[in-house]
């Protein structure tokens, strides 16, 4: 695995970025290099736009609105509820979450794959705030760097090098030195903030020890792979899954918070509502975001795609699919009906009521019945391009013109049978979709169902062929790494 975790860094920054620039800190650094909060919203949203630059944001809803739900909540209890805070989930499969000026929260989907509660989302949450509401001379520092030093922030932050090519563009320190004072400082706050918001206080620790059983896992398979193991800084460098320090700091953090708190989130809605946002939650490599032509239409429902120039548009409409070109000089409309049983030829005429079309022909489009023609200008109404395809139980019917007033009298005989070429083009590309290809094509995700008895993960990765690795795999995302077993009547994560 390239990377494996990069969570729980923010505040260290201010070290980072010290080493980047490669020159000591003035005495009054902190008087020196005040941020503002108008400057740090503005240096937070350009790297927020190059974040998601780089990583697309994961597209589903339900699961975007849950984590900034649950953010908002550990916010208004931080110690700066008054902030504007934004929490975005990056579709992608590493295990990380990170911070950035002006409230800016990130949180990646194949981290959400290894938690087991609402509580432990919150703890890691909770720690991101905390490092935004409690180290501002990091913020500070940020503030007069240019745009290569953010750029390389970025890239560390965002886990988009090996630790090794990090290391030799920004030295070993910059990557590795993410002050431990600063990482146990920001626990101890996020637990705060977890408990005030009536988390399970026990969340940090749990969410810890979840992600030292997938750092176990990863070494494993990189010594099966004759591979070396590429641990990114922050969480293990700093947090010994056995730290009695940390455990006391978490403790008193608990108690502090419980007294300021609220009532506490009982076990099945701390569980049940994790349960309900993750379920179809993508997993691994695969992408929400799958990729498809950027010239090509796709139909799921109704299983089909067509392919069109350079600069067109089109608009999924239900039962009627519209589009134009870049100039706005031409439309093509597809009108989705109940085929008759009559040829595509007789539905034009009798069903509807076209009796004469010029230039009249018959086709056969990838194996099905076509025909296709010329409907005369009639009243003011400019000569449109007909093609009527039968498929399945409908008919798509593809309607092409050129619009009023675009042509002149000298461009319009030519550019006229250029753009009839594109209408009978983009028809010609009509092409049906096998349930295969789109099963084939579907993301593979995280569901949930209730163990039965006499339920392992050895039958159940060989169930769901996940191969060499699934036994591992299913353990890991349950939370049972290396050795348990599931329980009956347990809600169980799968992958399929």
């Amino acid at each position: 695995m390239k990377r494996l975790l990069c969570f729980f860094i923010y505040g260290s920054q201010l070290l980072l970025i010290a080493t980047l620039l490669s020159t000591p800190l003035p005495i009054h650094a902190e008087q020196a290099l005040m941020m503002s909060a108008k400057k740090a919203a503005k240096i937070g949203q350009e790297m927020y736009d190059e974040v998601t630059a780089q990583t697309p944001v994961l597209v589903d809803k339900k699961i975007t609105d849950y984590v900034n739900t649950v953010g908002q909540k550990i916010a208004r209890h931080s110690d700066e509820p008054d902030q504007q805070y934004t929490f975005t989930v990056l579709d992608s499969p590493d295990i990380n979450a990170f911070a950035t000026p002006g409230g800016y929260v990130y949180i990646n989907r194949g981290l959400l794959a290894y938690m087991n509660s609402e509580s432990q989302l919150a703890a890691v949450l909770g720690h991101e705030v905390a490092h935004i509401t409690a180290d501002h001379a990091s913020q500070q520092q940020l503030a007069q760097t240019g745009s290569n030093v953010i750029a390389g922030v970025l890239t560390i932050l965002t886990g988009s090098v090996d630790v090794g090519e990090a290391s030799a563009q920004w030295g070993a320190a910059s990557v590795k030195g993410y002050g431990r004072e600063m990482e146990l400082e920001a626990d101890a706050l996020g637990n705060t903030f977890l408990n005030r918001a009536g988390y399970d206080s026990e969340a940090m620790i749990a969410i810890i020890s979840q992600l030292k059983a997938h750092e176990r896992y990863t070494k494993k398979r990189s010594a099966d792979a004759g591979k070396k193991t590429q641990t990114y800084h922050g969480l293990f460098a700093s947090h010994p899954r056995n730290d009695k320090r940390l455990r006391q700091m978490l403790k008193t953090s608990s108690i502090k918070g419980a007294k300021q708190g609220a009532e506490k989130i009982t076990a099945n809605i701390d569980t049940g509502n994790f349960r309900v946002a993750t379920n179809g939650l993508v997993w691994g490599k695969d992408s929400a975001h799958k990729e498809r032509k950027a010239t090509r239409f796709y139909q799921d429902k109704l299983r089909f795609q067509f392919d069109y120039p350079k600069g067109w548009v089109f608009k999924d409409l239900g039962l009627t699919i519209e589009g134009e070109n870049e100039k706005k000089s031409t439309s093509l409309s597809v009108a989705i009906k109940v085929r008759t049983l009559d040829s595509p030829r007789d539905y034009i005429k009798n069903s509807l009521g076209i009796a004469f079309i010029k230039k009249s022909e018959s086709l056969i489009i990838q194996g099905l019945k076509a025909h296709t023609g010329i409907i005369a200008a009639k009243n003011g109404t400019p000569e449109q391009r007909l093609i009527v395809i039968y498929y399945g139980r409908r008919a798509y019917i593809f309607r092409g013109q050129v619009k009023d007033g675009k042509l002149n009298d000298k461009a319009s005989a030519e550019a006229q049978q250029s753009y009839d070429r594109d209408f009978l083009a983009i028809a010609s590309s009509f092409k049906p979709r096998s349930l295969r290809e789109l099963q084939s094509q579907k993301a593979r995700a995280i569901y949930y169902v209730k163990a039965k008895s006499g339920a392992t993960y050895g039958r159940l990765a060989q169930h769901l062929k996940l191969g060499r690795y699934g036994v591992d795999q299913l353990r890991l995302i349950n939370g049972n790494y290396p050795s348990g077993e599931p329980t009956q009547g347990q809600w169980l994560k799968i992958i399929r």
